[in-house]
This record gives structure tokens, sequence and C-alpha cells, in this order.
């Protein structure tokens, strides 16, 4: 199984081979790419810059609770202890948040916190089997154990 997580596009078409990913997460302020996101297995929200979506979504995958939020919301900004707080109440396993434009990556209390950066930077994420890789420029500048 293969996600990529993508947060931040604003005006940048996302050029990357959707088809290569089993699920797609972006993280809020689409943009453009609101129409390559439109899918199935895409699950996106709407960010302080979009118009129109959910501002934030539980699914599961693989038996995980994955929550994604743009992260205007809990002002992420600022300090993380709002994000924080919500994951906790709803016993997520991963919460995907983006709004900074800085990619980030935190375990708390047995939560993954990904923050996959700006996607208009360059910056993106993808999750296999085995690892998390963090994207920039199509390179992989971190990698990460993790199991599902």
């Amino acid at each position: 199984m293969r996600i990529l997580a993508l947060s931040d596009s604003h005006f940048d078409k996302i050029k990357l081979d959707l088809n290569k990913y089993d699920y797609i997460i972006h993280c809020g302020d689409y943009g453009l790419s609101k129409k390559d996101l439109i899918n199935n297995n895409v699950y996106f929200v709407k960010g302080n810059c979009d118009f129109s979506g959910e501002k934030e979504l539980e699914v599961k995958i693989n038996n995980k609770i994955i929550f994604i939020t743009h992260g205007d919301k809990y002002n992420v900004k600022s300090t993380y202890n709002n994000l924080i707080y919500k994951a906790l109440s709803i016993n997520a396993n991963i919460c995907f948040f983006g709004h900074t434009h800085r990619p980030d990556m935190f375990v708390l209390d047995d939560i993954i916190y990904i923050n996959p950066g700006a996607y208009l930077d360059g910056f993106y994420v993808v999750i296999d089997e085995e690892y998390i890789y963090f994207y920039k420029d199509k390179e992989i500048y971190k990698k990460f154990e993790f199991k599902w």
C-alpha cells in the first residue's frame, strides 16, 4: 500500500502520477489542484484559502483512524496543543495537517503527526508498508521506519 500526503499546493497543479498511490491525502489549500483530487481514493480538506470542502475528516485506512485537517482551525502556526487535544479526543492513530508550509513529523502518545509541508515549495510525503518518506523536489531527504 502507498499513500501520498500533500498540502498547500495553492496555484500549483499536482505533477505527480496519482495512479501510483492507493490513497491520496491533501491537507488543504488545494487551489488549482482540486479537480485532480476528486476521486474515490482521495481525501482532501478545505484550507483557509479554499472555498469548498470539509474542514476536517476522520477516515479509516488499514484499521487505523486517520485525522485530516488543514490546521488553521487549530492555530498550528502558534502551537500544536489544540491539534494534539483533538487527535487524542478521537483516538486517532495518525494526524495529517498543513498550513505552516513547513514539513514536520512527531509522535506523541502513540499518535503520529505529519505535516507534509507545502507542495507549492516541492514538499510531500509518501508512506508505504515500511517507511515514511519526506520528499523535496522529487528527492527523498528524510526516511522514518513505519509499520502499519
